[in-house]
């Protein structure tokens, strides 16, 4: 029963990257932009943006793209091919699915790695399957375009292996006393006789558990290959790789040895120059297609290797090679870097990110370290205090939490990888006891996961963008315009998802630019797209007025000028103002939207004066439940201070006119009087 429920939860993973309203979910910029955005502009030519971690400009790149090309980059060469044939369409929704298929697939590199390492430690395989499969980290975060969906899937396989070929380090303590108990019960009367049989159809069935053979020399040298491959591919992925797999990698480099004596110094040395060969290779490969993809390396170097050697030096090493977990590194080590990104307290890991992605099992954490101090001052040992395995795998999560703490910028996402130790520790506390199911709190914790990071964290963004650009691509009439899209107070619009190709134009884009002349010369709508993130609203009043004005962006000539602005739904009394030079008209609005930077106030009642029907004191109860979570798409309309006919000319014209009438009444009065 175990096997199907865990089936069942994978066929939901992969269903959740195809039904439409899970793709809503929009976790953080970093699910576009650091794999699908600059790689949609490689291989289907469309639009795009490529922020600073993409760029050659100083530090220089810090994204590897060895795993990206060959998952979400494998599902958009998909999508184009299938696309070519007429099989589907690029639109917004395929743009989302197809590469995020691919990550479904990659994360099954995960379920792997765990099946193996609870298989080689005794434990329930199907419990530890379908605690990892229900989780909505594997759910949510293990589906999206995150590197470190790349990071946790290569740490799962590192584990894997080094769990294998230590198989006998870790076995429980229990474990070992069981047996020993059982070879004096062997010598003793009565039932030594019959746990005697026992024992000879175990050994007739198993002959190597009495005494198990001898590794093979080739075993180490194929497992110290594959470390090397996964230790580098990870630290490309993620620089920050190195944290998880420490504790382990110590683990397997000192072998059986206890003491730090000179054969444990030979075995560490021994085990390294294992890993060497496929570290070596592996760095190869990353450097290389990283040059050569950032354009630091002319590939065709290599069909002349007399040059390449003639100028393989320092110098040439450092002007020609893109190292990306260098330029990571020289990037984080400035600290006004990190502001940038965010500062949080060092406990921010333990407290807040930890308990957010896995609460149960936090819990069941807090219990064991409780239970353990409790039974060491009776002098018991109990929990992971008494278990080689538990030890080891508490060392693995709890390590790499510790290391990552100490880097003031901590997301929830940088800890993904601690699914795994975690899993193999507490699975069987979230189990239901007799049952193939977790208990209650894990599913409605996970439930919950689900909903606000699969669809409501700023879910309606997508949607806008879709209805964005059918606004673009509407037919010109007259003349084409110019859209400009402000994005104020919500998460970097991916501009792939647009899926237009040449009609996006930089904010501050110098229309005489020859580059810009091919878009211009097609006389057809053209869109620019202002991200003011979490500016002020005096900032965004300011950029709306330069927009009117053409200060911060020129119309084309022959062009006419549209400008919406796109906000979530708790910032509305902003724009229900009346303003004197403009006003912001509600258009549409997407949903379910829930932006925690901006969270909706329960139930408002304030007037709004620009357009009362949208007052929520008008609404009802489930239209004001809709309106708190969505998102909505305003359009800038300029404000007519007079009628039409009263222009400069015409009123001075009027006050000459009110100014005889009032002569004439004059004369009227004097002459009644």
């Amino acid at each position: 029963m175990g096997m199907f429920v865990w089936l069942a939860l994978v066929v939901a993973r992969f269903w959740v990257c195809i039904y439409p309203s899970q793709l809503t979910g929009y976790i953080h910029p970093d699910q576009f932009f650091q794999v699908t955005e600059p790689l949609a502009g490689d291989i289907l030519g469309l639009d795009h943006f490529r922020t600073w971690d993409w760029n050659a400009t100083s530090p220089g790149p810090i994204r590897n793209v060895f795993f990206p090309y060959i998952t979400s980059g494998v599902g958009f060469f998909a999508l184009k091919t299938m696309a070519a044939s007429g099989l589907t369409t690029i639109n917004s929704y395929t743009l989302q699915a197809f590469p995020r298929l691919a990550m479904a697939a990659a994360s099954l590199a995960v379920d792997y790695g765990v099946y193996v390492m609870a298989k080689t430690l005794n434990q329930n395989v199907w419990n530890c399957l379908t605690v990892l499969a229900s989780s909505y980290v594997t759910l949510v975060f293990n589906t999206r375009t995150f590197s470190n969906v790349y990071e946790c899937g290569v740490f799962a396989l590192l584990l894997a292996l080094i769990v294998v070929s230590r198989q006998d380090q870790l076995k429980p303590v229990q474990k070992q006393e069981e047996k020993k108990d059982e070879k004096v019960d062997k010598e003793g009367d009565g039932d030594g006789k019959k746990k005697k049989k026992q024992g000879a159809k175990v050994d007739k069935k198993q002959p190597a558990s009495k005494s198990p053979p001898k590794k093979k020399p080739s075993s180490d040298a194929f497992i110290g290959f594959w470390l090397g491959v996964f230790m580098v591919e990870g630290t490309f992925s993620r620089p920050s790789f190195p944290a998880f797999f420490l504790i382990p990698l110590v683990f397997w480099l000192t072998g059986k040895e206890t003491n730090l004596d000179g054969k444990a110094i030979a075995t560490i040395f021994k085990n390294i120059f294992l890993i060497m060969p496929g570290a070596i290779i592996m760095l190869i490969i990353c450097i290389f297609m990283d040059s050569v993809y950032y354009g630091t390396l002319d590939p065709s170097i290599l069909d002349q290797p007399q040059l390449l050697l003639e100028n393989l030096n320092a110098e040439f090493l450092f002007n020609n090679l893109t190292i990306t977990p260098w330029n990571f590194i020289k990037y984080n080590i400035n600290h006004a870097n990190l502001a940038a990104q965010g500062i949080h307290p060092r406990i921010t890991h333990f407290l807040v990110n930890f308990p957010m992605l896995f609460l149960p099992i936090f819990v069941c954490l807090v219990m064991e370290i409780h239970a353990v101090y409790k039974a060491r001052s009776q002098n018991r040992l109990t929990g992971f205090a008494a278990s080689t395995s538990r030890a080891f795998l508490l060392l693995t999560f709890l390590t790499p939490v510790m290391l990552l703490s100490f880097i003031p910028h901590q997301e929830a996402r940088f800890i993904i990888p601690i699914i795994i130790p975690l899993v193999l520790l507490y699975a069987d506390f979230i189990m239901m006891t007799n049952s193939s199911f977790p208990n209650p709190p894990w599913i409605m914790f996970n439930l919950l996961g689900c909903i606000v990071f699969g669809q409501l964290h700023q879910g309606g963004l997508v949607g806008s963008i879709d209805h964005l650009r059918g606004m673009a691509l509407q037919p010109v009439k007259d003349n084409p315009i110019s859209y400009h899209y402000v994005f104020f107070h919500t998460y970097m619009p991916p501009r792939h998802l647009f899926n237009l190709e040449d009609k996006i134009l930089p904010a501050h884009a110098n229309l005489e630019d020859e580059k810009y002349k091919h878009i211009l010369d097609k006389n057809e709508n053209i869109v620019t797209v202002h991200d003011l993130m979490g500016a002020g609203r005096l900032d965004m009043h300011h950029v709306v007025e330069e927009l009117l004005s053409d200060r911060r962006t020129p119309t084309p000539e022959s062009y006419g000028k549209e400008i919406f602005l796109i906000s979530p739904s708790s910032l509305d009394p902003i724009f229900c103002r009346m303003n004197v030079k403009y006003n912001f008209k509600l258009k549409a609005k997407f949903g379910p939207h829930l932006s925690m930077e901006d969270p909706p106030e329960w139930f408002p009642s304030y007037s709004c004066v620009v357009e009362p029907e949208r007052s929520y004191n008008r609404m009802g109860f489930r239209s004001k439940l809709d309106a708190m979570f969505s998102i909505f798409v305003y359009q800038v309309e300029i404000v007519r201070m007079f009628p039409p006919e009263t222009d400069p000319v015409k009123l001075k014209e009027l006050k000459e006119k009110n100014q005889k009438a009032r002569e004439r009444l004059g004369n009227v009065d004097s002459q009644k009087s």
